[in-house]
C-alpha cells in the first residue's frame, strides 16, 4: 500500500467569517484612533495659531508700553489680530461683514468686522465619542488691571495699569 497524499482544504465557511470580524474590529479600532488624532491635529493647529497672535500682541503692547505710546494700546482693542502675523493662516477667509457661517467652509478662519472677533470653524472632525468643537471666537481687547496691591509703600499712586490681551470669547 501506498502513502495517500495529504488533502488540501481550504478555510471553512465559519473560519472565515472569524477572519473577517476580526479584521472589522482592527479597522475599527484604527479608524477611531485616526479619526480622535486627526480632531486632535486640527485643535493642535488652531491652538498654535492663538498662541502665535498672542505672542505678535504681547510684543506690539511691549512696544507700546516701552515707547510710552499708551493711547496705540487703545487702537489695538477690537483690531483684527492676524494683522498681527507674519503669514496668515491656511484658511483664513479674510474680514466678512455679513459672515453666513454655512457658506463659508469648514476649517477657515475669518474676521467678524461686526461683532470684532476673529472665529474658527472647525471641520467637524470628532471621534466615536462624539467630542468635537463646531466653532471658537477670539477678540481682542482691552484690560485694566489694579496695581495698587502689588505696589510697596511709598511708591507713587498709579490707579490701573492698561493692557490688552486676545481672549477667546466662547468655546
Amino acid at each position: 500500500m501506498g502513502i495517500r497524499p495529504a488533502r488540501c482544504r481550504g478555510a471553512t465557511r465559519f473560519e472565515f467569517a472569524v477572519c473577517a470580524v476580526v479584521f472589522a474590529l482592527l479597522a475599527g479600532v484604527l479608524l477611531h484612533y485616526l479619526l480622535r488624532y486627526r480632531a486632535e491635529a486640527e485643535l493642535a493647529g488652531v491652538r498654535y495659531q492663538v498662541a502665535s497672535m498672542r505672542t505678535a500682541l504681547a510684543g506690539r503692547v511691549m512696544h507700546a508700553h516701552a515707547a510710552g505710546d499708551l493711547g496705540s494700546l487703545n487702537r489695538l482693542a477690537g483690531m483684527n489680530p492676524v494683522e498681527l502675523l507674519e503669514h496668515i493662516p491656511p484658511g483664513y477667509r479674510g474680514e466678512l461683514d455679513q459672515a453666513d457661517v454655512g457658506k463659508i467652509p469648514r476649517g477657515s478662519w475669518f474676521f467678524d468686522r461686526k461683532q470684532r472677533f476673529l472665529v474658527y470653524l472647525f471641520s467637524g472632525n470628532k471621534d466615536f465619542s462624539g467630542k468635537g468643537f463646531s466653532r471658537w471666537s477670539f477678540q481682542v481687547s482691552s484690560l485694566c488691571l489694579p496695581t495698587n496691591n502689588a505696589k510697596p509703600p511709598g511708591t507713587p499712586a498709579e490707579s490701573t495699569t492698561l493692557c490688552v490681551a486676545l481672549h477667546q470669547v466662547d468655546g
